[in-house]
């Protein structure tokens, strides 16, 4: 359990990789957002609702696969244990998420309390994420972290363990497997009723329980790919 706690300080030695980076890009398309409906704006009925949130989520999937793909020989090569290596980044990347989502849900908290930030604008309470139940809001903002952090893990330990071709076979099967559905759907005439059934999913299950399913599935696997992955 030690050297899992080492590995996961070791990831916020390059703090502005992994504060500095997410925050900043996240700021900067926050600015640009209110600016831009800000001067947009023409009564008090339009209320725009931007997807600059996603910024986040997209720099952390980046720093989840350099985690591994830098880190993991280092990490190997001072003796830690492909195990404590898992747990330490599993551990680091949970706390993160955890935290960033805390933020997260104060801002938005902050952004209705300000009608909008002064502009009716909905940056940090998507539509989605407004339910009535606070630890549901809070799990909104912090699944899609760990989600997106094990796609990155998973993403990064393909490479290690099997190279480029991994990769490609990897994108090859992804591809294959959404354009065989899509083909299997227009055929069948399954579009409507796909679209029927998101459409009565709860925003909580979207975006907490079936994220929080497939976050489980994919920490398994990477935990048996990394077991036989190189440095």
């Amino acid at each position: 359990m030690n050297r899992a706690l080492t590995v996961a300080r070791l990831q916020f030695v390059v703090w502005r990789a992994v504060i500095g980076w997410p925050w900043g890009i996240l700021a900067l398309s926050f600015l640009i957002n209110l600016a831009l409906f800000s001067a947009m704006q023409e009564n008090e009925d339009f209320e725009p609702t931007t997807g600059g949130l996603m910024s986040i989520y997209i720099v952390m999937l980046i720093a989840s696969i350099s985690a591994i793909l830098q880190d993991f020989p280092f990490a190997l090569g001072l003796g830690v244990s492909r195990r404590s290596f898992y747990l330490g980044n599993v551990l680091q990347f949970t706390v993160q998420a955890l935290v960033y989502a805390a933020v997260l849900y104060l801002l938005a908290g902050v952004e209705e309390a300000t009608d909008g930030w002064g502009a009716n604008l909905r940056f940090f309470g998507l539509p989605f994420l407004v339910v009535e139940n606070p630890v549901l809001r809070f799990l909104g903002f912090a699944i899609p972290f760990l989600l997106l952090g094990f796609i990155g893990i998973a993403i990064a330990l393909v490479a290690k363990r099997w190279g480029a071709n991994g990769l490609l076979t990897l994108s090859a099967v992804v591809l294959a497997g959404i354009g065989g559905l899509a083909v299997l759907a227009t055929w069948r005439g399954w579009w409507s009723a796909i679209g029927d059934w998101f459409a009565d999913q709860p925003g909580w299950a979207l975006l907490v329980g079936w994220p929080a399913l497939v976050t489980l599935v994919l920490a398994a696997v990477s935990y048996l790919v990394i077991r036989r992955a190189t440095p």
